[in-house]
């Protein structure tokens, strides 16, 4: 993905209503974009061998030198690290690990602002969040930090049905400014995902290279967390990751937690405490990271066509996956 057909170079910083604000767009590394065979152009970070999202890592460095970063960055023994392909529950898993880290019920204090996302910050600093460490990323399994593996630290791994997460994907970044946004029809977008990828390459890669990574390290403390599992009953899922996480919270903490991290409650908490920069990133000004959290909204938005489409790669990509999913395509 060096040099993909049809690349061209970035969008300029500006101050139009049309794009994302200039303070965003001035820390935002030199982008490439691609205009899809519908006339639908996007853009994305060249990260070498995978598209990264066009995050403010600082206009100074580059995405293959920041995903270099995250490779070699140090670990500390205590740190927790959740990684997710996008729109697979991570956010919902984010505000239940910081409760429980912090043995408390109030979203304030699991509020996501506070944790080190690697993809979407500058390297230097990531040294400045105190321990114990809340660190999160979508990048592939072969770009996560060496010393994660090497020193053992607990790996939180999230799966989610990929016909939702590509719908959920799609809403996620139709709902986006530019230069982060896809504006084509969730149609178009279906088509172009297969056709020539996406950021962070496709769920199919991603899923697989875990699992080849969990299977090549067996010693190590990973633990798969299921999106419908957790929808299908939240209280039994935050006392696994309690138990997981030594986090010594009492059952009756662990319900109270997953009361408090209920969709509804996770939204209209966010949509009340998110910052008004991150709200310029969103059409109208409205926030997009939490829309349904359904399990089987994908029944609305594919076709009979699509979804045949859908069934046949996964079952030529997918034939070697050990399941750990609870629902069906």
């Amino acid at each position: 993905m060096d040099n993909p057909q049809g690349a061209t170079s970035s969008i300029s910083a500006t101050s139009s209503s049309s794009v994302a604000p200039e303070e965003f767009l001035n820390k935002v590394p030199r982008l490439a974009q691609l205009t899809d065979r519908f006339g639908n152009t996007f853009h994305f970070g060249n990260a070498g061998d995978y598209w990264h999202q066009a995050f403010a890592i600082g206009a100074e460095t580059d995405y293959k030198t920041h995903v270099k970063q995250i490779r070699n960055m140090d670990i500390r023994d205590d740190d927790i690290l959740i990684c997710s392909y996008p729109k697979s529950g991570l956010h919902w898993h984010c505000e239940v690990v910081k409760l429980l880290m912090k043995k408390s019920k109030n979203l304030s204090d699991g509020d996501i602002t506070g944790l080190c996302f690697l993809d979407a910050m500058p390297s230097e600093s990531f040294s400045n969040f105190k321990s114990p460490r809340l660190l999160v990323t979508h990048v592939p399994f072969r770009h996560i930090p060496k010393q994660a593996l090497e020193k053992k630290i607990k790996i939180l791994v999230l799966e989610r049905n990929p016909k939702d997460v590509l719908v959920s994907y799609y809403n996620h970044v139709y709902n986006h400014l530019p230069p982060l946004n896809y504006p084509g029809t969730f149609e178009q977008f279906f088509q172009v995902y297969f056709e020539v990828g996406y950021l962070y390459g496709d769920v199919f890669d991603y899923v697989m290279e875990w699992q080849t990574g969990r299977e090549a390290n067996p010693k190590l403390h990973f633990l798969v967390s299921v999106f419908e599992d957790m929808k299908a009953d939240t209280v039994s899922g935050v006392k696994r990751l309690n138990t997981y996480l030594g986090s010594g919270c009492s059952d009756e903490l662990c319900e109270q937690i997953a009361a408090a991290c209920s969709f509804e409650k996770m939204k209209k908490h966010k949509d009340e405490t998110v910052s008004d920069l991150m709200k310029a990133l969103f059409r109208n000004n409205k926030l997009a990271i939490y829309r349904k959290g359904e399990v089987g909204d994908w029944k609305n938005w594919f076709t009979v066509a699509m979804n045949e489409q859908f069934d046949k790669e996964y079952e030529k990509r997918m034939s070697d996956y050990k399941s750990v999913y609870t629902y069906t395509l």
